[in-house]
């Protein structure tokens, strides 16, 4: 039998950017206990509310600026429409979840929780049993794999597994932030990548104002704030394009045309990686002769 009857009219769907206390609104309007994430219809993403209460309460973090790329868990597996429960089934207890979402061809329709399969009485209470008994054995801070329950936890020590998942995943996302990078410039590394980024960014935070700059941050990977703070405070209208391409041409040992391409290139994977919204912002503090680098339609140089 098909998983169609899991398929949902109205299925709550983020987008990685979007912030973890919009996370907790929709799950609070709506009564359910996690939201899917997906960027250009593709699944990427789900985050619960064990997660934001883990890894953004738990770690003092501010629900309004922390985005969801930094908190969701990106090893989803989801099952197609055309499978069964036992493989839902299957799935639950191989990646010890109990939330499946639905594919079909290739876009979330729904989403299959082990309420679901309990109530319906799809499954049976050895089998809900399995699923609980494989999620409580996942390794923890103060739990080896394969103990039910914690033994020996050191009071005042409960934020530190949150930090460190939310270490891990920002240092994730930085990674594909580098990776976008990359493939957009053409630079061969990940080192020449991270300074072309970092080029531009302190840049650009430098010409904005300090409030725009921090926006902008804001909605960038973590990792990127503690090296761009020392550029907070701006308006430095000595910046241009061509000042900008002259220090990429000097890190970088660029010819003067690689250096506009990687420019360009670059303000396209930030612009990628904010709200649209944001980049509107943007493009309003800076003068006409910078908004080129970020075009209000979506925009890539030619090559």
């Amino acid at each position: 039998m098909s998983l169609d009857r899991y398929r949902r009219p109205r299925l709550i769907v983020l987008h990685p950017r979007s912030t973890t206390y919009e996370a907790a609104r929709a799950m609070a309007d709506n009564h359910v206990g996690a939201v899917l994430v997906v960027e250009d219809q593709r699944l990427v993403g789900i985050a619960t509310d064990r997660d934001l209460a883990l890894d953004v309460v738990a770690a003092g973090l501010d629900p309004r600026t922390t985005p969801l790329r930094d908190v969701m868990s990106d090893e989803v597996t989801p099952v197609d429409i055309d499978d069964t429960v036992e493989d839902v089934v299957r799935v639950m207890r191989e990646h010890a979840c109990r939330r499946v979402p639905v594919l079909e061809a290739g876009r979330p329709v729904g989403i299959v929780t082990l309420d679901d399969l309990f109530l319906e009485r799809a499954i049976n209470l050895d089998t809900a049993r399995s699923i609980i008994t494989a999620q409580l054995e996942v390794a923890a801070r103060f739990k080896p794999a394969g103990a039910t329950s914690p033994a020996g936890v050191t009071p005042g020590r409960g934020g530190e597994r949150a930090r460190q998942r939310r270490a891990a995943r920002a240092e994730n996302t930085y990674g594909r932030l580098l990776h976008a990078c990359m493939r957009q410039t053409g630079l061969s590394t990940r080192e020449q990548a991270e300074r072309a980024l970092l080029i531009v960014l302190s840049n650009l935070c430098s010409r904005l104002t300090e409030d725009e700059a921090q926006h902008l941050l804001a909605q960038l990977p973590s990792k990127l704030v503690p090296q761009l703070d020392a550029t907070l405070g701006g308006s430095n209208k000595g910046i241009t394009p061509d000042t900008i391409e002259a220090e990429l041409r000097r890190a970088l040992q660029l010819s003067p045309e690689a250096a506009t391409d990687v420019l360009y290139a670059t303000c396209e994977v930030i612009a990628d990686s904010v709200s649209a919204g944001e980049i509107e912002d943007v493009r309003s503090e800076l003068p006409a002769a910078m908004k080129d680098l970020f075009p209000p339609m979506p925009y890539r140089r030619a090559s």
